[in-house]
């Protein structure tokens, strides 16, 4: 739209229009019928994409028009046209959550939970199942947070992975006071937060009355038990060896005596150790139990 400037008799001044001035004798400018046409069906245009019925007797349809949802809808998550983003779009883009919602029982998520915040409850273990990743965009993102009281177990659908700290398992587990966003990277679970250490190498473990626990430093503890022979000697086999170097053992006796443990130092090493044990008279016998708790690196 322009001022017609391609029409002689408007009689624009300086390309625009002119009142008419009496005393100087100079005319008005004229609004030729196909420019007044044109900038009345300009302004219904954007009237009637707004859904309205122009109406003659209302000076307020295309302020209320270009105010209106119809002209400004919220675009999908994700969107990455060329269309006006509303204030809702930008919200969201932002990084605050879409919404949030509460779970407590076995749970299918699907597409419409993409950018909402879950919170995990509950009393007893079920299971949350991602939807299929082909249905979710590439960066669809899902924030769990988990207060159950019980184990609750984030698994795949269809042939998807989740891959908590690199590893690629087909489901992870959640436990109270857990937080875990699950993102959608390129057809694959990609998971972020607390819930995934216990899957890093750097914090991997084994419980039981055998077992280890890896620290972030390198620093590694194990512990377990060891069966005494005739000679009141005791070989012990560390969970897993320590890849540099075995640095100390702290074993007591397991019974109703006093008695003394003590570590041979000759044949230790990252795989295991030699524990003599002796009673408080000095006896040895086969059979006593020693428990022990090593440390390496």
């Amino acid at each position: 739209m322009d001022y017609p400037i391609s029409v002689p008799s408007a009689g624009l001044v300086n390309g625009k229009f002119v009142d008419e001035d009496p005393l100087a004798g100079s005319p008005g400018s004229l609004i030729p019928a196909s420019w007044g046409n044109g900038v009345t069906q300009e302004i219904l245009g954007v009237v009637q994409a707004a859904g309205m019925t122009p109406s003659e007797t209302s000076n307020t349809q295309l302020l209320t028009a270009l105010r209106s949802a119809q002209l400004y809808q919220t675009r999908a998550p994700f969107d990455v046209s060329r269309s006006v983003a509303t204030t809702e779009f930008v919200q969201r883009s932002l990084g605050n959550y879409a919404g949030a919602r509460s779970v407590t029982a076995a749970t299918q998520l699907t597409v419409a939970d993409v950018g909402w915040t879950i919170g995990i409850g509950g009393n007893s273990p079920y299971t949350v199942s991602l939807p299929d990743i082909k249905t979710v965009p590439n960066g669809g993102t899902f924030s769990l947070h988990c207060r159950s009281n019980a184990v609750v177990t984030i698994a795949c659908t269809g042939t998807a992975q989740i891959t908590p700290q690199g590893a690629y398992l087909t489901s992870i587990i959640m436990n109270s006071g857990e937080s875990a966003t699950i993102v959608n990277e390129s057809g694959i679970w990609a998971v972020h937060g607390t819930a995934s250490l216990k899957y890093a190498a750097a914090f991997a473990g084994q419980s039981g009355f055998s077992g280890y626990q890896k620290h972030p430093s390198g620093n590694i503890d194990q512990w377990g038990t060891g069966i005494s022979n005739a000679a009141g000697d005791i070989y012990v086999s560390f969970p897993i060896s320590f890849p540099n170097a075995f640095c100390s053992i702290v074993a007591m006796h397991s019974g109703g005596d006093g008695a003394m443990v003590i570590l041979n130092g000759s044949p230790a090493g990252k795989q295991g150790c030699q524990l003599k044990i002796r009673s408080f008279n000095g006896g040895v016998s086969a059979g006593w139990t020693v428990i022990y708790h090593a440390k390496g690196y």
